[in-house]
């Protein structure tokens, strides 16, 4: 990963919101030209103050480069600017991608199929069990799982994706210096090696309240869709749900209890559209995409399968594939193939979607 330039580290930590940020970042197209200008250049460019000013002035003036770099060295740290080739694509078509990233482990190729699972900290066995299953099966079809370290669901979508093998990323609400909560910090530890932890937020940014709507957008944002497992009327969950609309991406929603406060914020996201989540495959379907899967290991098979059974699913994959194009593959008749698959999908092996075109669950 490329080191950025000495004027990327400072316009980061200068403070100055993302939006003022991405507008000077317009008007001067880098980072040097901007710490390059004069205070009535700046001052010209639409929406940019003497506040404004003075902080990147400040930061001029008072950051200590070599002290910083040694901070992001001793936290294993890469730093991603928005020009970077490395720069996560969806992330930057959002309205607000953050110029600068911090990456604690690396992006891949892979985390361009992510989905985000988050929830209340406060949540019950059933939001705990589903968090889990979803975590699970998402990344054994080779999806990253995105969320924001916290505990209840978030950590046990982290978790459960760790446990499978799959890839993992958190995105912080606070300094990369700071592990919030501290009784995350192994889990924080493992998903830097399976994964990412991420934050945009200049080194020493505790994590106050209104820090966490802000993160929420790139939680979102990293994310194709975002599943809300449990989240009561008013819920940090719910504003990523919004979020993800806004930025186009899909939003869907796990039922729950109707008499549980848990319940009302994912009812409500479903009354308002959101797509409803009984099993993971309501996810891939809803997605519009369906990736070839790459499971961490080998499921056993548990059931029998007989003659034309056992021929199907050795022909089935986690990519959607049409009977017809099955039947062919096997050299089998269409209606023969039709029946296997019906067999398939009362043993719990394979599910049918729209097109009548059939995927592999295990």
């Amino acid at each position: 990963m490329n080191q950025p330039t000495n004027a990327w580290l400072l316009l980061n930590a200068s403070g100055l919101p993302t939006i003022r940020q991405l507008q000077l970042l317009a008007a001067f197209e880098t980072a040097e030209a901007i710490l390059g200008a004069t205070d009535q250049q700046l001052a010209e460019v639409q929406g940019i103050t003497q506040a404004h000013i003075k902080k990147l002035r400040t930061a001029q003036q008072q950051i200590d480069l070599t002290k910083l770099r040694q901070k992001c060295a001793d936290h294993q740290l890469n730093i991603l600017t928005i020009t970077d080739e490395g720069y996560p694509a969806l992330l930057k078509e959002i309205d607000d991608p953050p110029p600068v990233l911090f990456v604690q482990g690396s992006f891949t190729k892979a985390d361009e199929l992510a989905v985000a699972v988050v929830g209340t900290r406060k949540c019950t066995p059933y939001g705990r069990t589903v968090a889990r299953e979803l975590a699970t099966n998402l990344a054994q079809r080779g999806f990253t799982i995105v969320s924001g370290l916290a505990p209840g669901i978030d950590g046990e979508a982290h978790t459960a994706a760790l446990e499978t093998g799959g890839r993992t990323i958190a995105v912080l609400a606070c300094g990369a210096d700071i592990t919030y909560p501290r009784q995350h910090r192994q889990l924080r530890e493992q998903i830097a090696h399976s994964g990412a932890v991420i934050t945009e937020c200049p080194f020493g940014t505790t994590p106050l309240r209104e820090r966490f709507p802000v993160r929420n957008r790139l939680i979102s944002g990293l994310s194709l869709g975002t599943v809300v497992v449990e989240a009561p009327s008013k819920s940090g969950a719910l504003i990523t749900a919004r979020l993800a609309a806004e930025q186009g991406r899909e939003v869907f929603a796990v039922p729950g209890d109707i008499h549980s406060p848990n319940s009302r914020g994912c009812h409500g996201l479903i009354k308002d559209g959101a797509q409803l989540v009984e099993v993971p495959e309501d996810v891939v379907d809803g997605l519009g995409i369906m990736l070839r899967a790459v499971p961490a290991r080998e499921q056993r098979r548990e059931v029998e399968l007989h003659g034309d059974e056992e021929i199907v699913y050795q022909a089935l994959s986690h990519q959607p594939q049409h009977a017809d194009a099955i039947a062919e593959s096997c050299e089998i008749s269409p209606g023969r193939v039709t029946s296997a698959l019906m067999l398939l999908e009362v043993k719990g092996l394979a599910r049918r979607f729209a097109g009548n075109t059939y995927v592999r669950l295990n």
